[in-house]
């Protein structure tokens, strides 16, 4: 296949990609900062490299460390990027000696974001979270000097999501007797991206205290913008987001935000009803109720009952966008970079290979090296070729 097959094969138009196609990034023009259009070739090669570079993380395979084996997602925006690692794992994942990947370990979701939680160190935020009462960026440091104030009920509500089975009783000492799910476990705790930092140590810091009989807490961040952070007033501001990413709205990640009477009043319908419908479930919403603080609700219509994606269409449009992105890429049509970090494993030349363009052979003299630097298909100049296409 020559060059201007190959280009072909991998080239996508943004009509391909209704979502995707609006992806952009900050950058600066004529000393000001804009929003562009990142090229749909471009983007949709980010999405699988990071995709990739997290899943290498989960199984242990980066840098040959060892496997995790829970996946914490935070609500809301780090939940698409659990059907990305779902859909690709097989893809991606670390494979024995006979081409078995390895298996992808269980995973869940829970709703912590810094706001709520610098409030419960009694830190006064703004509804963002991102500065205090005076103005001041509320930051990490802030929120240890502050744990003190932290009650076990807090940490309980956590805990009480991974107890098999549901909880019998709202006691956080008795909950905090209960052996969980993540005993014994390492886990990984997934956010969508670093703004400041904040959610996702907040975040590692509670589940070490609500689970102090795992074996490991640690954390990774799935997006990684490829251009530095620009300078606004005292704050680094990142150049890209992920697309579905929009903190004024709940649609586009398929989940509801917070509400502690939801599921207290599920809770309390089913308890009434338990004679009449035996086969419910009532420790698994006596655990929803007690943890409402951190398990986010479905996403809710104006009368308060669960809404449908046939209603919410931005999820349902950003969930086609990404099948689409994965069956493209299972029938070969996208072109996957693999992360840098693979560099020293076999595996970053073995993908390029195996998708067509030209590597420099470690064995090949000066002159050869040069001759396939200057070709079209060489992988630096396609790369190139193909995020401007």
């Amino acid at each position: 296949m020559d060059n201007t097959d190959l280009l072909q094969n991998y080239s996508h138009c943004a009509d391909e990609f209704p979502v995707l196609s609006q992806q952009t990034h900050k950058v600066l023009r004529d000393r000001s900062i804009v929003n562009e259009r990142i090229n749909i070739n471009d983007n949709l090669i980010n999405y699988v490299q990071d995709t990739a570079l997290l899943i290498s993380e989960i199984d242990g395979s980066l840098k040959s460390s060892v496997p995790f084996e829970h996946v914490v997602y935070l609500d809301k925006s780090a939940r698409p990027v659990s059907w990305l690692v779902n859909m690709f794992w097989d893809e991606f994942a670390a494979k024995d000696a006979e081409g078995k990947p390895a298996g992808r370990p269980p995973h869940s979701y829970i709703n912590i974001d810094r706001a709520p939680w610098f409030r419960n160190v009694g830190i006064d935020v703004t509804d963002d979270g991102r500065q205090m009462a005076g103005g001041e960026l509320a930051t990490y440091w802030d929120f240890t000097k502050n744990i003190g104030n932290l009650t076990k009920r807090h940490l309980a509500e956590i805990r009480a999501l991974y107890i098999a089975g549901g909880i019998d009783e709202e006691d956080a000492d008795w909950i905090f007797d209960q052996p969980t799910v993540l005993s014994g476990k390492r886990v990984l705790i997934v956010d969508e991206v670093s703004r400041t930092g904040s959610t996702l140590k907040i975040a590692v810091k509670l589940f070490q205290l609500a689970f102090p009989d795992a074996k490991a807490i640690e954390s990774a961040y799935f997006w990684h913008p490829h251009e530095s952070a620009l300078k606004m007033g005292n704050e680094d501001v990142l150049t890209s987001l992920p697309v579905w990413y929009d903190p004024n709205t709940y649609f586009g990640r398929g989940i509801g935000g917070l509400d502690k009477h939801y599921y207290r009043k599920l809770y309390e319908k089913y308890l009434g009803e338990m004679e009449q419908y035996p086969n419910i479930d009532i420790k698994k919403f006596r655990t929803f109720a007690f943890s409402s603080s951190v398990f986010s609700t479905p996403l809710l219509d104006e009368s308060g009952e669960p809404m449908g994606l046939a209603v919410e269409k931005v999820t349902w449009a950003l969930t086609r966008d990404l099948r689409k992105l994965y069956d493209e890429y299972k029938a070969g049509r996208i072109f996957f970079v693999p992360p840098f970090e693979w560099a020293m494993d076999d595996r970053f030349e073995q993908f390029l290979e195996a998708q067509g363009v030209l590597l420099l052979p470690l064995n090949a003299s000066e002159r050869e090296r040069e001759r396939i630097r200057k070709e079209p298909r060489f992988y630096l100049n396609f790369i190139e070729k193909l995020r401007n296409a």
